[in-house]
């Protein structure tokens, strides 16, 4: 745990260097604002497409998914180090055909490693219990987000430095941290994991899109990066407080989703700043927009950590899918408020309208994710009989028992539904081919299903479980004794 603390904050920490100040890191390396920004939008849009191609490999590819994150290690390297080759011209209008091939690598080789690397470690998030998971997640940010601040004094060539070094730490971490077992593909539970997260996903997108055309009509980027740098530095700041705060106060678990009645009104105070002060205060109306975004990512993040825990699912198949559709937003977005928004200024009537149709918009994505859902009727896991069931086909007193002691050992050991099911049926002397055809699975599927569940309990056989059920149910009687 520790570990992947320590390597989850380096990741985040070179992550923010190279992509929360948006042009911050390719002005370090000398390149022009209009460059830098060209970098940033074709490293999202690679970003986005590095996320689909991650899931449709965890349709296809099991074995393979450890390499993931070592892959995307190298690739951001080597976008960092093609970077100071692109030169000094201050547009396209003198740009070589090479210094363009070369941008395009650049952006390229920094989206899709960013997308690996945060595939690679939503899979150790995801093993993780939803209030851990999150507390995880926090103190992870928290802590990239002190590494980021210490930049601020740091020469330009000593931040570069210590974003190749803290990529080193994260490759290190990565070959010490054990890989978590991989989770087949399961067309049922990923309709589950959908049918949970569409509503979320939509919202986050739709901020994410806002964030990446904000800048543009505010005029942002004609202002001073250092200061558009501190205040984003400060807004996410402000938001990972006020996420930590329910979580500290509340000792049990709350619901992660609610964070989102918390982010919109953010957002909209961004977009009623934005006719009076469009970019004064150093661009305060793009912090709340970009702020809420922040939050909201952060929130989806958690929410696709527990549902693919919660599942039995790739962790691969669900963040790929998830951090997919919000990244081509954003990248979208960038899109359209370069060349829809470039020709706003300040005191422009447009910018009202836009703020207007915005608040309207914002109006509507919160009735639509606040709707109260219909629960989603689902067959019950063998290991949660209810007495309905019961009543219609009696059980005699040793299965009863046996049910309850597999309840027990499946809290006790934060086994999925799946993986509780799996226990039910091992504990009765089932084999594979039995268990697959009772779950409706194939063989394969449920052998992985069975290792990860031996590895959970710490056993390694059949009979190891059976033995396990008949300790823990001799211990209860005992205690009853």
């Amino acid at each position: 745990m520790r570990t992947g603390l320590i390597g989850f904050s380096l990741f985040l920490f070179a992550e923010l260097v190279c992509f929360h100040g948006t042009i911050l890191f390719p002005g370090l390396l000398g390149i022009s604002q209009e460059l830098g920004v060209a970098i940033m939008t074709v490293s999202l849009l690679s970003k986005a497409f590095g996320y689909f191609g991650c899931f449709f490999f965890s349709l296809m590819s099991i074995s393979k998914q450890r390499l993931l994150g070592k892959v995307g290690v190298i690739l951001l390297v080597l976008g960092i180090l093609i970077m100071p080759t692109i030169g000094t011209t201050e547009g396209f209008s003198g740009l070589s055909f090479t210094a363009l091939i070369e941008l395009i690598a650049a952006g390229t080789f920094l989206g899709v490693g960013d997308a690996l690397l945060n595939i690679t470690w939503g899979r150790f998030c995801a093993e993780l219990p939803p209030r851990k998971a999150y507390l995880f997640i926090i103190g992870c940010q928290t802590a990239a987000l002190v590494l980021y601040a210490s930049t601020f004094i740091l020469p330009d060539f000593a931040i570069i430095a210590a974003v190749i070094i803290a990529l080193a730490g994260v490759a290190i971490v990565l070959v010490k941290t054990p890989n978590p077992a991989p989770a087949p593909f399961d067309p049922a539970a990923l309709k589950t994991v959908f049918s949970e997260l569409w509503r979320p996903i939509f919202g986050t997108s739709v901020f994410a899109f806002l964030t990446g055309v904000m800048p543009w009509i505010s005029g942002q980027y004609d202002g001073s990066v250092d200061a558009m740098r501190a205040l984003s530095f400060a807004s996410s700041a402000l938001m990972l407080l006020l996420l930590a705060i329910p979580v500290v106060i509340f000792k049990q678990n709350v619901r992660i989703e609610n964070a989102f009645k918390l982010i919109l009104p953010i957002v909209a105070t961004g977009f009623l700043l934005l006719p009076i002060i469009w970019n004064g205060f150093g661009g305060i109306v793009n912090a709340f927009v970009g702020a809420g975004s922040y939050a909201a990512g952060l929130v989806l993040w958690c929410l696709a950590a527990d549902s693919a825990r919660k599942h039995g699912l790739s962790a691969i198949t669900v963040f790929s899918l998830a951090l997919g559709v919000t990244t081509l937003a954003s990248a979208l977005g960038k899109a359209f408020g370069y060349f829809g928004g470039r020709a706003f200024t300040e005191g422009d009537i447009s910018i009202t309208a836009i703020s207007l149709v915005s608040l309207y918009l914002l109006s509507m994505i919160a009735l639509f994710l606040f709707k109260r859902q219909k629960p989603v009727a689902k067959p019950k896991p063998a290991h949660q009989a209810d007495s309905e069931t019961t009543d219609r086909k009696p059980t005699n007193e040793h299965e009863e028992i046996r049910r309850a002691t597999c309840r027990a050992l499946a809290e006790q050991h934060d086994l999925t539904d799946r993986e509780a099911d799996v226990l039910m049926l091992l504990s009765q002397g089932q084999s594979v081919a039995s268990l697959a055809e009772q779950l409706k699975i194939s063989e394969n599927t449920a052998k992985t299903h069975i290792k990860k569940t031996y590895r959970k309990l710490g056993v390694h056989s059949k009979q190891d479980v059976i033995d396990l059920c008949r300790e823990q149910e001799s211990s209860q009687s005992e205690t009853i004794q």
